[in-house]
């Protein structure tokens, strides 16, 4: 097997749990703004407006970080804003908006934040190939 056949595995393996985790938060937000629409609703349009376009930002996140993880080319600046984006998105109070589960929200973010500073670092010695120097 050769070495970027591996790598590339490597890659497809880190970048499908990213992409699911992206598809179910988009669906999720997208639910929630759908209740909007509904004839019984337990709190203001606003509310859920709010909490659903912020699954949908951050499902945003994680697709991000998915496609850049497969991607070949050297985006190492992409890597930095997503990983202050990420951190940021962490600080948010999520387990005040939706209880003791947005802890996971957290944590998840913040493990984003980690992964794509690391990528930011570890790009950093490389150049692209090819043409002039």
């Amino acid at each position: 097997m050769r070495s970027s056949t591996k790598w590339y595995f490597a890659k497809l393996a880190i970048a499908i749990p990213l992409g699911i985790i992206a598809a179910f938060l988009a669906w999720y937000g997208g639910f929630i703004i759908s209740i909007i629409f509904d004839d019984y609703n337990d709190s203001p349009d606003s509310t859920y407006l709010t909490i659903g376009g912020g699954l949908l930002g951050i499902s945003a996140l994680f697709a991000t970080a998915a496609l850049l993880t497969v991607s070949g080319a050297p985006h190492r600046l992409v890597w930095l804003v997503l990983a202050v984006v990420a951190f940021l998105a962490s600080a948010l109070p999520y387990a005040a908006m939706v209880g003791e589960t947005g802890y996971a929200a957290n944590v998840a973010l913040a493990l984003l934040a980690i992964g794509c500073a690391g990528a930011y670092l570890m790009r950093g010695g490389r150049r692209p190939s090819g043409g002039a120097t």
